[in-house]
């Protein structure tokens, strides 16, 4: 064990293999940690140990972000396999080694006595998630995924024959998947409009929305960002926009919690659901959604004659849940505001940015990802013309050892994660890749 970090109830290790740390991990808790109450532990921080004389302002770079060497610090409370650099973090991010023993300790705790295995357990976990996305604890529902939230809205929300819902070209199956039930079962209507990739700018995505728009639309559905291109749709005026012609704003935000500093109250959705597998870090089988106040006498839950008056907790009866799965949410959440929000999005926002100017140099590549800020965040598309999406995938593999998301959702065009544990060298030799298959395009071009 490492003695540079100064919080006790956490220390990082020194690079070792997958199997030996998962051993050495398991031996510890059991012999130990669980002793330990659930909720008992102090958050865990990343802070310059105050035994080296450093100051937080000492790791701060010239741009006033944070240094290399704090960003490396951050790195090593991970254990990524040393041999892959992992970008496929939209997909399924790496849960920090902190996350991994709270959730262990849980179970553990949990298993030795069943007594303190109530639900009820989450609460001080939906407070602290309500703070971290703007919202209030009553307009939060603690889910398993994304598309559980999708489903949560679609089901719930009063709709008749001929009501419309209007919805962006590039939703995710979990997303328009619902819908598409509804339609069948209920003779709804499902619309889509078609978003460009990119767009030209903020306007342009708004009217285009707006002119789609018919007397009977009821519901808006858009992502944020959108998981085939990356793109930021602006949520706030599309939320302002819709609410003038009485239209409800449902938001598919699977990659938003943890990539991005949220505020939903200011961004004036109805709805929005997301997942903690993902930029959280939190594992499989977390996430949340949201439910504003206002709308929730216009949702019904799917238990009860008469819903009680919990808020959108109401939306929760389902059954047992995995509790050390929602109580670890907790424990990923403490690890980003050890870090800090605005950090973290200010890095994820440096390396999308790297990667894209780097890529953007390079012939007959092309990009399906936004370069403005405003309408772009940790998600990066890109395509190489005449170069099959598999081919590009398997020479980053082969040559660096970078694994990227081999989904077929998308046939078009690869998509990187650049996460904070990321590095400039390893968003470098994506590009160096990139450019050596453009080099030799005639190699790469044949599919199969």
């Amino acid at each position: 064990m490492s003695a540079r970090n100064s919080n006790a109830n956490f220390q990082p290790i020194d690079r070792v293999s997958r199997r030996h740390f998962l051993c050495g991990s398991m031996t510890a808790l059991a012999a130990g940690l669980s002793a330990t109450p659930l909720h008992s532990r102090a958050p865990f921080s990343l802070s310059p140990p105050e035994s080296e004389s450093q100051t937080w302002r000492e790791h701060l770079d010239s741009s006033g972000g944070l240094d290399d060497a704090y960003w490396e610090k951050v790195r090593q409370e991970f254990n990524i396999v040393d041999s892959i650099t992992y970008m496929n973090n939209g997909t399924m991010g790496p849960v920090p080694r902190s996350v991994v023993e709270a959730q262990t300790r849980y179970l553990i705790d949990i298993a030795a006595d069943p007594r303190i295995g109530g639900w009820d357990r989450v609460e001080p976990v939906r407070e602290k998630l309500a703070k971290f996305v703007g919202a209030n604890a009553d307009e939060i529902v603690m889910t398993r995924s994304t598309t559980e939230g999708m489903k949560i809205f679609s089901r719930g929300l009063d709709l008749r024959r001929g009501d419309e819902v209007l919805m962006s070209s590039h939703e995710h199956p979990g997303g328009y998947g619902p819908w598409r039930a509804r339609e069948d079962r209920d003779g709804i209507i499902v619309r889509t409009v078609d978003i460009p990739a990119p767009p030209n700018s903020v306007d342009e995505v708004i009217d285009i929305c707006e002119r789609a728009l018919r007397p009977e639309t009821r519901v808006l559905v858009v992502s944020y960002p959108i998981f085939v291109t990356g793109l930021l749709m602006p949520i706030k005026g599309l939320a302002e926009m819709a609410h003038r012609h009485d239209v409800l704003l449902s938001v598919d935000g699977a990659h938003a919690l943890g990539m991005l500093d949220l505020n939903l109250h200011d961004m004036g959705c109805d709805h929005f659901t997301t997942a903690g597998q993902k930029w959280l870090l939190a594992g499989s089988g977390t996430g949340m959604a949201y439910f504003s106040s206002e709308i929730q006498d216009r949702v019904w839950g799917d238990m009860w004659r008469r819903t009680p008056a919990q808020g959108a907790r109401k939306y929760e009866s389902s059954g047992q849940r995995h509790l050390p799965s929602a109580l670890g949410m907790g424990d990923a959440l403490d690890f980003q505001l050890a870090i800090g929000k605005t950090n973290i999005e200010t890095r994820i926002r440096q390396l999308a940015k790297r990667l894209k100017d780097g890529l953007r140099d390079l012939p007959a590549v092309g990009l399906g990802t936004s370069g403005s800020a405003e309408m772009s965040g940790g998600l990066t598309t890109f395509y190489i013309d005449g170069v099959p999406k598999a081919n590009i995938q398997q020479a980053l593999m082969d040559r660096e050892g970078i694994y990227l998301p081999g989904s077929g959702l998308n046939d078009f065009a690869c998509r990187v994660s650049t996460h904070f544990y990321n590095t400039a060298d390893e968003v470098d030799r994506v590009i160096q890749v990139v450019q050596h298959i453009v080099e030799n395009r005639a190699d790469y071009a044949s599919a199969g």
